[in-house]
Formats: structure tokens, sequence, C-alpha cells
């Protein structure tokens, strides 16, 4: 006799057909859909938004669905926090805080230019592939915002694999920046990935929500 799991072919759902809520999981958040993919990056475009915090609650960064992101740590950068949307990475997202010397001028654009510098020679290291970027100006509690997003891809063994990204900096603190980024993997479905990323744009960076005076620490 064989008995059929969740995850295989006989216990999913039809094709278009949403998954069952009891399948949807902080591990697989597309649950038992014929597309899991798909349905998660679905569930990132139709669900609220809520938020989740570092361990010791310093920081509440905005995330859809926020009940199944799982905190990470990421092996070899140097962040504050971060968060995988399922065990296959359909989506990440990261903080990072980094020091403002004194003098410097405390504005998001300052803030994205120092946290790019200190970036850009860590994502060659990995021969990640980066696209064009696109700017975008918003507000962030009544402050100038800067936002950037791009597409790029990273190939690893005989595969490639493509997302896009999305990223902001505020000046948070007296003395330091606060960075959110956001990457989605495009698996088969680029025009979803994407979607997904322009609603962080759209509506994810205005909504971070520093929670100390001072910058914060991972203790």
């Amino acid at each position: 006799m064989m008995v059929a799991g969740c995850g295989s072919e006989a216990a999913r759902r039809p094709p278009g057909i949403a998954p069952s809520p009891r399948t949807v999981t902080v591990a697989e958040p597309g649950g038992d859909a014929h597309d899991p993919h798909r349905a998660a990056l679905e569930r990132l475009l139709e669900q609220p938004w809520g938020w989740r915090s570092d361990k010791d609650d310093q920081v509440h960064a905005p995330l859809p669905d926020w009940e199944h992101w799982k905190r990470v740590r990421y092996w070899g950068i140097q962040h504050f926090a971060g968060w995988r949307y399922g065990d296959d990475h359909h989506a990440v997202t990261i903080l990072v805080v980094q020091e403002l010397p004194s003098g410097a001028k405390r504005d998001s654009e300052t803030c994205l230019e120092r946290f790019e510098a200190w970036a850009r020679p860590r994502v060659n290291a990995y021969d990640v592939k980066l696209g064009p970027i696109s700017v975008h100006h918003g507000k962030w509690r009544g402050e100038a915002l800067v936002v950037k997003e791009m597409d790029g891809h990273v190939d690893a063994g005989f595969g490639r694999k493509r997302w896009s990204a999305a990223w902001t900096a505020y000046p948070a603190y007296p003395n330091a920046c606060l960075v959110y980024a956001v990457a989605v993997q495009w698996g088969e479905h680029e025009a979803q990935a994407r979607a997904v990323r322009d609603r962080w744009v759209r509506e994810a960076f205005e909504r971070m929500e520093p929670l100390t005076k001072e910058r914060p620490y991972r203790r």
C-alpha cells in the first residue's frame, strides 16, 4: 500500500487552486498547491502586512504573511537580523546596521551610499550578476527615503538562479543607519516575483519601525 505525504504529487491541489490552509507552514508557505513557489509568491502579494522583530525586539521589520517567515542568520554576511520565506527561500530579507561617521550627512541617500560601498565587493565575491538599477523616492517619518531596485542572477552548478531585489536605508539613529533589503526568487514565475518586489517598493519600506533611539546591537 502506498501512502502519499503532503509533499507528493498525489497530494497536491489542482493547478490554479490555492493551498489548503492546514498545509501552509513556515517551512512551506505554498503548502499543497500544485506549484508551491507560485502559491508562496501569490501569498506575498495578497496577505496583509505585519511585523517581525529581531530576537531582542529592537526593530520591527514589515513583512506580508508575517506569521510564516522564519528568523535566520546568513553565514559570511555581517548583518543585524534576517528572515526567509519557506525552506526553499521563496524570498529573503535582511537588516543591516552601519555606523555613520561623525560629521557625515544624516539622510537616506548618504546611508545608501555607505551601504553600497560596503556591499559591492561582497556581492562581487559571490559572482552575482546585477542588472540596471532603478531609483524611487518616498517618505519615512516625514523625511526623504531613497529606494533602489534591480534584477540579477547567480550561476550555481549547472543552474542559474534569478531574482528581483529592492533595498533602502534609513537615518534611523544619531550615529548609525538601518538598511532593509528583500530578494525574491523567480523560479518559473518572473512576473510574480517582480510584482512581489514592487509591492515592497510601494508599501513596505515606509512601514519600518525602529524601537530604540540609539543604535541597536545583536545580543
